[in-house]
């Protein structure tokens, strides 16, 4: 009689510990500081030419940015390459005012506007954001793939076309006709029932569909080969052609056809340029790219 109620007691102290730690992220949510927006906040139709100018931004004590200026125009593609650490997604981040930049820290401007008199709402409607590790819903895959359109889209017929194309982009089309039940198959929470490459293939979908000026891809092709990583860039030229595109990668080979390559070190701006300036150059890029094209030619 008494075992069991002691062992029961133990699994009520275990459970107990983790409601603790739930209840205080819980907890830091619920007390943070709801985002508003000025009265005399802007709309501006962004059609997606990009300027830093000379931005900084730190994380209390640590100094992440520095000095960071450059321009990127409608139909252009900038790839960023930097070490772990380096500040290359708190450069996108500060972009679609996931944080913001101190009066005195320079200025983002996108279509000569600052972007801190545009409404945080309306700026992020026109950024796509895709990232290594992104979230997907236990619903459909067309649920996901659809979740900022209003209910009742997916009926019509012409928006299910487009769906389709740009899963095709994507390279993950087949792979969702594969599903029982295609594109109404139920995921998991978080994607747990499909593979790495699966749910950022969604999650580049998810982003097309949603045809914003701007799009930000942080290593959201990490967990795919490279055959189909270089089958997606090519279908994304002919995609994404009027939008300013950025693209953080490791691989070399994700990178050497943008416009600019912009490489990071410690936070600042080492070298920027094209694939074929960059190599003439004793610089980190010519030597991680000496260092790849060895590793491929093995």
């Amino acid at each position: 009689m008494m075992i069991w109620p002691v062992r029961q007691l133990g699994r009520i102290l275990s459970d107990l510990s983790k409601t603790l730690v739930a209840a205080e992220r819980i907890r830091e949510v619920l007390t943070q500081e709801p985002e508003t927006d000025p009265p005399e906040a802007l709309y501006p139709e962004i059609k997606g030419e990009i300027c830093f100018d000379r931005v900084n931004f730190s994380y209390g004590d640590n100094h992440v940015l520095r000095d960071i200026s450059f321009t990127l125009k409608p139909g252009e593609t900038l790839a960023i390459l930097g070490a772990t650490g380096s500040g290359k997604s708190s450069l996108v981040h500060l972009l679609s005012r996931l944080y913001d930049l101190g009066e005195k820290d320079g200025v983002i401007r996108i279509d000569g506007i600052d972007i801190r008199k545009i409404s945080r709402t309306h700026l992020r409607r026109n950024i796509g954001l895709c990232l290594q590790e992104p979230f997907l819903f236990s619903k459909t895959i067309s649920e996901n793939l659809l979740l900022t359109e209003e209910r009742g889209v997916l009926s019509q017929p012409e928006k299910m076309a487009d769906l389709q194309n740009a899963a095709e982009t994507a390279c993950v089309h087949e792979t969702i006709k594969g599903f029982a039940d295609g594109y109404n198959t139920v995921i998991g929470e978080r994607g747990v029932t499909l593979s790495g490459g699966q749910k950022q293939r969604i999650a580049i979908t998810r982003m097309l569909a949603g045809k914003t000026p701007v799009m930000i891809f942080d290593d959201s092709l990490s967990a795919v080969d490279t055959e189909t990583d270089s089958k997606i860039r090519t279908a994304l030229r002919r995609r994404v052609k009027d939008a300013a595109v950025f693209i953080i990668s490791h691989r070399i080979s994700s990178l050497m056809q943008a416009d600019k390559i912009l490489v990071l070190k410690n936070g600042a701006i080492e070298d920027i340029g094209s694939h074929e300036e960059l190599i003439k150059r004793e610089n980190t890029y010519k030597r991680i790219f000496e260092m790849q094209a060895a590793g491929l030619e093995e």
